[in-house]
């Protein structure tokens, strides 16, 4: 039995199952497969909020009609929590907690025992605090159970027909801010407004580190590529309301800033 049929299996056993949904390729694939074992007796779950890229609810909305799955959204605001707002190093833990809280809730009272969400095999070696809270709160996570990681994901994707098997991964706003700054609405939108933007000329994998003092820092899959647009993207960037606009010379990689939580570690 491939790892598809094993899934299909699993969904099948749990009977009826919320899914947790933004519109990724993880979650997508789990709410595919939910919807064609399950069919009504599933549900896809998205949270929209300040911290989350305002193309992504456009997406999740598009998406989950081509699946054909029932699709609720719930708004968030993150930033009422003033410890969230600090920015410490559990910040995605207590969104999480907030989050998993409401999706709890909602299933509850509308009948879905089983709150599933599209962590996968291959998340477990980063840092990612979120993780911790869905085990507490009883999340269910299937990829993990059966040991399924991202390139078989992919590869499911593609055997279903999903457009999406090759989307870049995209994760919450915050994730931009260095540990310890305080996170601002403000600062929120004029990182998403810039990564929008620099998507807009063709670059895929896309992140602008938003550090202190209005500093811009631009990750993208292929660094060289950016200088043939710097002084438009200096300029547009400038216009948003950064200061000063810098290139990582390393390129893009997911979850960089945790860098700077190691050095801090290991310093102290």
């Amino acid at each position: 039995m491939d790892r598809l049929d094993r899934l299909r299996d699993a969904i099948a056993e749990k009977q009826r199952v919320l899914v947790l949904f933004s519109g990724g390729l993880d979650s997508t694939v789990l709410a595919q497969v939910a919807q064609d074992v399950l069919g009504d007796d599933s549900c896809a779950l998205t949270f929209t909020s300040t911290i989350i890229p305002r193309h992504e609810l456009v997406d999740a909305r598009d998406i989950a009609a081509r699946i054909g799955i029932r699709h609720v959204v719930m708004e968030m605001n993150e930033l009422d929590d003033p410890v969230f707002a600090s920015n410490p190093p559990d910040r995605c833990y207590r969104c999480r907690k907030m989050r998993d809280a409401r999706a709890i809730g909602w299933a509850r009272d509308n009948g879905f025992p089983v709150v599933a969400d599209g962590l996968n095999a291959s998340d477990l070696a980063d840092y990612r605090p979120g993780m911790q809270a869905a085990r507490e709160d009883g999340i269910w996570q299937p990829f993990t159970e059966l040991d399924i990681i991202k390139d078989e994901i992919r590869a499911m994707a593609r055997e279903m027909g999903l457009p999406l098997w090759d989307r870049p991964n995209t994760v919450c706003l915050s994730s931009r801010i260095p540990y310890g700054d305080t996170i601002t609405q403000e600062m929120l939108q004029r990182v998403d407004r810039a990564e929008e933007y620099l998507r807009g000329l063709g670059f895929r994998q896309v992140r602008v580190r938003h550090f202190p003092r209005g500093i811009a820092v631009v990750e993208v899959e292929a660094p060289d590529r950016v200088l043939g647009h710097g002084d438009e993207i200096v300029g547009r960037l400038r216009e948003l309301g950064f200061a000063l606009v810098a290139l990582d010379l390393e390129g893009f990689e997911s979850g960089k800033m945790n860098r700077l939580l190691d050095r801090e570690l290991v310093q102290s």
